[in-house]
């Protein structure tokens, strides 16, 4: 610990004696140019190409994606229309390494990367959305610009995280052209829906720019009786401080009203006798979730080629829920059902500060960064499950004739942290980049149980690190190797009835990146080997919990997207995960078993042609995505997934004033198996074929 203390303070005191020299130095020279743009300005002179070339709010610079020793898939706007997503577990589809939606629809973002369950960890504009595991959430993808996808352990910039990686979706800001679109769209299970996206520049330029897009969205499900409900709107504003700073204010309100899809029990594979359809839930019995978030950009450039930023963010959740889900062992036709009350209300404070110069020595180009991030969150959880009366499913019958009320719970909990970080990206002759950063963090986790008048309470620290070595062969091909640790705090409690020390995880990491058609076509190839370790798990007395687990993934990935033409977009992904297992466990049985719900192979290919160069006319698209066979485990509870391959298509005709699209996904209507519960007692069915029509108006 103490020397990476000092790893951190001589890092620190460097960068002041540099930045000492520099200022003597700037006093005879006139600004370098290398201060960074904020995402404020980056719409005045930027394009959005198909291939994205930076990943600016993980990375917290405009490096680009080519010269990160790291893995990042980057889901751009045009990608996100390719795909025909409407969530973000759906955009997700398809990424290398990424499984989503693996619990099926029951209205909240899952994903698992690298075979971690990260669902917890979803970024907003690089700043952590919620820091409690039981997420209950699902992001509006009309707000959003991009996806990044950062895999392996991201502790040294983000501080608590699993090592599998992080979701950031970077939001749709104020743009330097006034422009008005609007979208309306029908499709099948009485899809109804409507998007605005109204941007305003009184002087064609971002600065002093207002954006307001929003969503209204209605449709059932192919499940009896199951419904979403989505309601959103984001304004944005971009303040002219003239070129010194910069400030951009972005405040966004969601509404979700919806009934959960909860499959039915695999019990021993006898659900295949049952419809898709069936519903052994209640009407009426689902959520209801409002979330207020506003935000804050900030940047200054000072005259010695400097630049602060600094990033906030508050986020408020209310979540309210009495679903009916299935209780115990079912053997089927008889499923037996509780009432699962929850009232969930969380509010979340995040601040990152950093300031970032480079300097350039000919030979050596130094890139630093140093900076301070801080989070605190309050999350109030009350639940009470109340058991019901069973339902056959065999012989359909809804009403609730009994209810036997359950013991309620109600935790708040406290989480909080602040982290000092330094990273360093040192070119030398623009061939050789190598990256070395340091973070260390202090935390404190409290559990205040309400009902029970008891408090527990802990406090950590840890450093993280990260390095790497790249070396660019030339302007397309750079393989890179490097090594990361993470660090996640938990909220499980001991013997003595402590909190638990944090998790830990590690990752080596092998790959090459590459770049082609004038940076057209952006990709990579890696191979990880990742750790897991400290993972908590019940003692076999199922009092406490202890810290015995250790889970293990390796595998390879590759990833490419491409504009090939002015007229053809393509974009193909694989991810092949040999070893994905439990390595230690107090349950001797578990020992060897595979991961849930990650596969051995998995890869996809899409595709759009458009008729005319300027991509005005007539376009087509297609898309096919394979699954590898899973499993699910639980106890004694196995479920075996079996592999399937789906297949999308899409066509549509754009003027410059207005547009119209057909998309259908799962052209074949294939009748395949997305996931199970997380006990694998329920199987949940997968999206069958889905028809959607759209017009759009633009001016």
């Amino acid at each position: 610990m103490q020397f990476n203390l000092s790893f951190l303070a001589f890092s620190v005191l460097a960068i002041m004696a540099t930045a000492s020299h520099a200022q003597s130095e700037s006093d005879l020279e006139q600004p370098s140019g290398n201060q960074l743009p904020t995402i404020t300005t980056q719409a005045e002179t930027d394009e959005k190409p198909y291939a994205a070339k930076t990943a600016s709010a993980v990375l917290r610079s405009d490096a680009a994606l080519f010269e990160t020793a790291q893995s990042i898939s980057v889901i751009t706007n045009q990608q996100i229309e390719q795909k025909q997503a409407r969530t973000v577990a759906e955009a997700l589809d398809g990424v290398a390494g990424v499984t989503s939606g693996q619990y099926g629809r029951r209205g909240w973002d899952d994903f698992i990367i690298r075979g971690q369950i990260s669902s917890s960890q979803t970024y907003i504009d690089g700043l952590r959305v919620q820091a409690s595991d039981n997420v209950l959430r699902a992001e509006d993808i009309s707000g959003l610009e991009s996806i990044e996808v950062v895999k392996g352990p991201t502790s040294v910039g983000f501080g608590l995280a699993l090592p599998g990686g992080l979701v950031n979706l970077t939001t749709k800001r104020p743009q330097a052209e006034t422009s008005y679109k609007g979208a309306l769209s029908y499709g099948s299970y009485g899809l109804k829906e409507g998007t605005f996206d109204i941007n305003y520049a009184p002087n064609q330029s971002a600065k002093g720019a207002f954006r307001v897009v929003g969503r209204v969205s209605d449709q059932d499900d192919p499940t009896d009786d199951v419904y979403f409900k989505n309601q959103y709107i984001a304004p944005s504003y971009n303040f002219d401080l003239g070129d010194k700073d910069d400030l951009s204010v972005i405040a966004s309100y969601q509404h979700r009203e919806y009934i959960r899809q909860q499959g039915i029990p695999y019990s021993k594979g006898s659900y295949k006798n049952y419809s898709s359809s069936l519903f052994f839930g209640e009407p009426n019995y689902g959520y209801d979730v409002d979330v207020y978030r506003i935000g804050a950009n900030y940047a200054h450039y000072f005259d010695n080629d400097w630049t602060f930023k600094q990033n906030l963010a508050v986020t408020k959740t209310d979540t309210k829920g009495n679903a009916i889900l299935a209780s115990g062992t079912n053997t089927l036709p008889t499923i037996k059902r509780a009432i699962n009350n929850q009232d969930k209300q969380d509010i979340n404070y995040t601040l990152d500060n950093h300031l970032q110069r480079n300097f350039d020595f000919e030979k050596i180009n130094y890139d630093v960064m140093v900076g301070v991030d801080m989070m605190r969150e309050r999350s109030d959880y009350y639940r009470r499950t109340d058991t019901i009366n069973s339902f056959n499913a065999g012989n359909p019958v809804y009403g609730i004739t009994s209810t036997k009320l359950g013991t309620p719970t109600q935790e708040l909990t406290y989480s909080q942290y602040a982290g000092l970080y330094l990273r360093n990206t040192i070119k030398i002759d623009d061939d050789w980049i190598i990256g070395l950063s340091g973070r260390h963090d202090w935390t404190q986790v409290e559990i205040d149980n309400v009902l029970k008048n008891t408090r527990t309470k802990n406090s950590d620290n840890a450093f993280t690190g990260s390095a790497s070595v790249m070396y660019r062969i030339n302007d397309m091909f750079a393989p890179y190797v490097s090594y990361s640790t993470s660090f996640m705090p938990v909220t499980d409690a001991g013997e003595n009835g402590t909190l638990l020390n944090p998790e830990e995880g590690k990752q080596a990491e092998v790959g090459v990146k590459f770049q082609a058609l004038d940076q057209r076509l952006q990709g990579y190839v890696a191979y990880y080997d990742l750790t897991r370790k400290n993972v908590t798990e019940s003692d076999t007395s199922g009092n406490f919990s202890i810290q015995t687990g250790e889970q293990v993934t390796k595998g390879f990935e590759a990833e490419m997207a491409a504009a090939l033409t002015e007229q053809w977009n393509v974009a193909a992904t694989y991810s092949y995960i040999p070893t994905a297992k439990i390595t230690e466990s107090v349950t001797a049985s578990e020992i060897g078993k595979r991961s849930n719900h990650v596969p051995k192979n998995a890869s996809s290919l899409s595709t759009q042609y458009y008729f005319s160069p300027d991509q005005f006319g007539w376009n087509i698209g297609a898309g096919i995505r394979y699954q590898d066979s899973r499993t699910a485990q639980r106890s004694t509870d196995f479920v075996y997934l079996p592999s399937y391959t789906l297949v999308d298509i899409n066509a549509g005709y754009e003027a410059k004033s207005w547009g119209a699209g057909l998309s259908i996904k799962n052209l074949f209507d294939k009748e395949y198996l997305a996931g199970t519960t997380p006990n694998a007692q329920l199987v949940n069915w997968g999206d069958p074929m889905t028809v959607r029509f759209n017009v759009k108006f633009k001016y």
